[in-house]
């Protein structure tokens, strides 16, 4: 694990100490971890799933090339 000397402001600090008495937690340290899984998700990309993007290409690759439609073609499958 990695340990770092960190200065926090008041403000910081006060929410921190919140933090660790809602959820119960012994330190800042803890709280702030917790800070990092809870809320971390919204700022990293997901991981990538390799299966799922070879499937996605088998899609592409076997889906047929679609050419461009006219307007009367268009007006057509519309029903006008």
């Amino acid at each position: 694990m990695t340990q770092m000397r960190i200065e926090l402001d008041e403000y910081t600090k006060r929410v921190l100490d919140v933090a660790k008495g809602k959820w119960g937690l012994k330190n800042r340290n803890q709280a702030l971890s917790k800070f990092a899984r809870e809320y971390g998700d919204e700022l990293l990309d997901p991981p990538v799933n390799e299966s799922i993007l070879h499937e996605i290409d088998m899609i592409y690759k076997k889906h047929p090339k679609k050419r461009k439609m006219t307007l009367k073609e268009l007006d057509k499958h519309l029903g006008l």
